[in-house]
């Protein structure tokens, strides 16, 4: 039996506030090689507290989107109200998820989740569930490797701060642990993957970026959004957390009272063989 929490389990709130949506560039590529029209049928894998959703819906696409998270999907189906009924929410596994009426789609996207998927199932499910000559679209970011000197100092700091914190106080008997993903989320890995399954052909890969800059309070919300930093937190007493991001504002105080951080985002536009 799997007892292990759902890995964004009290932080979708942190992740809906501080993590960043997706550049309009990337959603205005997909919409011109895709020719996207307001007609077509499009699922979202997924979808988390609805990033990527809303910035389809906000330009008048229906979108059927499935999330495996409660708390996530919380937040999802509050901030989709608005959008009655072009945006319908199921919260459910997409291994799991069977559309009704045998529905087919132009167009799957999945954005910063794919990795999260049984490979034995995501692939084929998606090649199935698209309608001939239909688009998978996939799409991550990560912190880019190009830091400043006084970003790679901050992170240098900051790392070392919590490895101390972990090595006198984490206690592993309180933790519950959260679940964690085996998919790949390398570039390169992701490219050979999608080839590899011989369903489907990238006829496009386009790369952005952006920087985003966080005062201290940010950089922390950052960091417990990501379900490995809040398994530390989850085997860690409230007091000594706040002494341990005390410490990390500081450090960041003293270093300009900023974060800067470059985000590379990367899509894939993969077509159905």
């Amino acid at each position: 039996m799997d007892n292990k929490i759902e890995p964004y389990k009290d932080i979708a709130l942190i992740y809906e506030e501080i993590r960043p949506s997706y550049p309009e560039e990337l959603i205005n590529d997909i919409l011109k090689i895709t020719n996207l029209n307001y007609k077509d049928k499009i699922l979202e894998i997924g979808a988390g507290t609805g990033k990527a959703t809303v910035q389809f819906a906000d330009k008048g696409y229906r979108i059927d989107a499935i999330e495996i998270g409660k708390d996530m999907g919380e937040v999802l189906i509050n901030k989709c109200k608005k959008y009655d009924d072009n945006v319908s929410i199921e919260i459910t596994s997409f291994e799991e998820w069977n559309p009704q009426n045998t529905t087919k789609y132009d167009v799957i996207y999945c954005a910063q989740a794919f990795h999260w998927l049984d490979i034995n199932v995501k692939y084929n499910k998606c090649y199935n569930l698209l309608k001939d000559n239909g688009f998978l679209i996939l799409f991550w970011y990560n912190a880019s490797e190009e830091k400043t000197e006084k970003t790679k100092i901050i992170n240098q700091r900051v790392n070392e701060t919590i490895n101390k914190y972990v090595d006198n106080y984490y206690d592993n008997k309180k933790q519950i642990e959260r679940k964690n993903h085996s998919g790949i989320y390398e570039e390169d890995e992701r490219k050979a993957e999608i080839e590899e399954t011989q369903l489907f052909e990238i006829i496009n890969k386009i790369d952005y970026r952006t920087e985003i800059k966080n005062t201290p309070k940010q950089y922390l919300n950052a960091k417990k959004s990501v379900p490995a930093f809040a398994s530390i937190l989850d085997g860690m007493d409230s007091g000594i957390i706040n002494n341990m991001e005390k410490e990390i504002e500081d450090i960041i105080n003293d270093n300009g009272g900023y974060v800067g951080t470059l985000f590379d985002y990367s899509l894939y536009i993969a077509k159905k063989k």
